[in-house]
């Protein structure tokens, strides 16, 4: 087995294209023989790279949610019964993305019935916006650990 070196680091991290995958690329180089103490300024400067590209995704996020918005591909909820950070009486911007529609819409003609039994469990995909005041970014959130039908409802 080859011994992992600072060389083999920078060049895995500078292919890395996700905050992620360069944590993922530090931490391999956390877990190798490398002195980290000899290399500190540099560990520093990538780690100050993972924030960074962090924030620049955060950025663009807001970006496009704010054009979502601005396009009506959101709409507003009121969430009725509170459920981890959403609170009762607040009210949500949520995206319903209907997988549904698009895979069966992508067939032209009859669909075979196995796959339209297939299509019919596919839920929407349901992303509520998550928006702490003006001057903070939006994030968007997929709802996977709860029925969102019992605790929202149409603004």
């Amino acid at each position: 087995m080859t011994k992992y070196t600072i060389e083999q680091f920078v060049e895995d991290f500078e292919d890395a294209q996700t905050p992620d995958a360069k944590q993922s690329v530090l931490l391999t180089l956390l877990d190798s023989d490398v002195d980290v103490v000899e290399h500190k300024e540099l560990l520093k400067e990538y780690k100050e790279q993972i924030q960074d590209l962090k924030d620049q995704l955060d950025i663009e996020g807001d970006a496009v949610i704010n054009i979502e918005i601005e396009q009506g591909f959101v709409k507003l909820y009121t969430c009725t019964k509170s459920v981890g950070n959403y609170t009762e009486g607040s009210n949500y911007y949520v995206k319903i993305d209907d997988v549904r529609s698009k895979y069966t819409e992508s067939f032209e003609g009859d669909v075979p019935q196995p796959i339209k039994d297939y299509f019919d469990g596919i839920k929407p995909l349901i992303w509520v916006v998550n928006d702490n005041g003006i001057g903070t970014l939006k994030h968007k959130r997929l709802v996977t650990d709860f029925d969102f039908s019992e605790h929202f409802s149409n603004f």
